[in-house]
């Protein structure tokens, strides 16, 4: 009942984001089982930061270029984190019932990789209210006013205005954020509670 009350004290519409890759879609993990399928006799550094696939061997092709037209493919054996599922659907049902959004806003490179990502999402039933593909990290801002996020190029591009909430990776831990969570499950209604009331004190929605 606590929580009812807060959030009629506070009823204009706030947009929360939720990225992908990395926050509730366990994408390091499954890029790595997709290059082992093509590569079964590589070596596969230890994931320490964001382009650690930068790193790998691809028999001489360009390692952009082969994450690119690949990247779909990671949505066949990703995973998404545990709990991810649930937490995403009970704060989406919490939000709806106040008039709040909820988006999924995520990078994709390719548009196989943009249906991929939404075919993944429908496969374990999360539940949102728009699927949004910003053209860059910075752009997924224009879209949310609290955004939960892993890659340190959106936490550090965010506008004084916004809140951002960190699921932390070995690749961020040095990142400034508003909030700091060790995985999805640490997206707790209470969390979501904090994030609100310091969006309400920084700025007019």
């Amino acid at each position: 009942m606590k929580h009812i009350l807060f959030f009629e004290t506070f009823t204009n519409k706030v947009i929360i984001g939720i990225d992908i890759d990395g926050t509730i879609s366990d994408f390091f993990n499954g890029y790595n089982l997709l290059y082992k399928k093509y590569f079964p006799d590589k070596e596969i550094p230890s994931v320490d930061d964001w382009y650690w696939y930068k790193k790998l061997d691809y028999n001489g092709e360009d390692a952009r270029k082969w994450f690119n037209e690949h990247k779909g493919e990671v949505f066949d054996v990703a995973q998404p984190y545990p709990g991810a599922v649930e937490t995403v659907n009970n704060i989406h049902e919490l939000l709806k019932s106040y008039g709040f959004v909820l988006n999924i806003v995520s990078n994709q490179p390719t548009e196989d990789s943009k249906i991929a990502a939404e075919k993944w999402l429908q496969k374990y039933g999360f539940q949102y209210d728009n699927l949004i593909f910003a053209e860059t990290s910075k752009d997924k801002w224009k879209y949310v006013d609290i955004m939960v996020d892993d890659a340190d190029k959106v936490l550090i591009a965010k506008p004084l205005s916004k809140i951002s909430i960190k699921v932390e990776q070995p690749s961020n831990l040095d990142t400034v954020s508003d909030f700091n969570i060790p995985n999805i499950k640490g997206l707790t209604i209470d969390l979501i509670k904090q994030a609100v009331s310091k969006l309400k004190n920084s700025t007019t929605i």
